[in-house]
């Protein structure tokens, strides 16, 4: 006689992900997962044990964009706010499981600009350099104080030839305007070579302005233009 094992509902989504990535099986579904409005979202939901085939069922409101068949969540999010959901599976022999979760469509994270510095002690000169980390971004503009720091503004390579570098030896204040010719995320946007005036550990205190794929600021914008045209 065959043994037959409990039906149990496993959540093969941990999470967003972007359409056509794998998915990693998870013992036990989280108590929410999210998405982004305006973005593909998609979350497949498998069963293990009990008698094959399995049917899914989905109870609750979904967020306007999203639909749900034979236990797999697609679509694009068009409506921000937390869906309570009850994901039901029934085997062929009539046995079922259900599983309450919370898809929770919430604003994305605005992109971020990451200065990367010596972690220890220079005395000598060193590069400082940033990327844009997070989400898509068309440019930024950065202002910071180099305390003790003197930048080569010859040696700057920004990710685009469309920027405004500008520095006050008295105030020792440096200003960096970049657009980029399209978005990016997740590379390196400018190095900058420094020298030290005396033995330091590197520390910056930027004030900073990121457009995002829009081109919209995340931020007030800083004294100045804005940002600089692309074209």
């Amino acid at each position: 006689m065959r043994k037959l094992w409990p039906l149990a509902l496993l959540l093969a989504a941990c999470g967003a992900q972007d359409v056509g990535r794998a998915w990693t099986p998870c013992a036990s579904p989280p108590p929410a997962f999210p998405g982004l409005p305006g973005e593909p979202y998609q979350a497949t939901f498998s069963a293990e044990g009990g008698v094959r085939p399995y049917s899914f069922g989905l109870d609750g409101k979904l967020p306007e964009g999203l639909s749900f068949q034979g236990g797999r969540l697609s679509g694009v999010p068009k409506e921000k706010g937390s869906f309570p959901l009850i994901i039901t599976v029934e085997d062929g022999a009539k046995n079922s499981r259900a599983q309450r979760l919370t898809l929770t469509v919430s604003d994305p994270p605005p992109p971020r600009l990451t200065l990367v510095l010596p972690p220890a002690q220079v005395e000598g000169p060193f590069l400082l350099l940033a990327r844009v980390e997070g989400r898509e971004a068309v440019g930024f503009q950065l202002e910071v104080r180099l305390a003790d720091l003197t930048p080569d503004l010859s040696s700057l390579k920004a990710a685009s030839p469309v920027h405004l570098l500008d520095y006050d030896p008295q105030s020792r204040l440096l200003r960096l305007d970049v657009a980029f010719p399209r978005p990016l995320k997740d590379q390196e946007v400018f190095r900058l070579l420094l020298t030290p005036e005396k033995p330091l550990t590197p520390r910056l205190s930027p004030q900073v302005v990121l457009y995002d794929k829009e081109g919209k600021p995340r931020a007030r914008p800083l004294l100045g233009e804005g940002p600089l045209p692309t074209s």
